[in-house]
């Protein structure tokens, strides 16, 4: 699957919408609770931010929520984690 930017997907919101992407970049801010987690995403192609939300349901949510800001990640939905969004 490529790479879809955040400028893409703000500039075009009606072709990406109930579709998975995937999309890269660097953690802004991270925060995360027993059940699930946010991710503030940006990947400098505009000044806009993803939010993007993991659960507890994920094989390395542990690992996931130990990652820090400025960290790189590709957010991968579904397929490559058995239906379950991998990061």
């Amino acid at each position: 699957m490529e790479l879809t930017t955040v400028k893409e997907l703000f500039s075009d919101r009606e072709k990406y919408l109930d579709k998975e992407v995937q999309v890269g970049g660097w953690i802004r801010s991270i925060r995360d609770s027993k059940a699930f987690g946010f991710i503030v995403l940006n990947d400098g192609t505009c000044f806009d931010t993803l939010q993007i939300v993991y659960h507890d349901t994920m094989e390395n949510f542990a690992e996931v929520s130990k990652l820090n800001v400025g960290a790189a990640i590709i957010v991968n939905p579904g397929g490559d984690a058995g239906g379950k969004a991998a990061l």
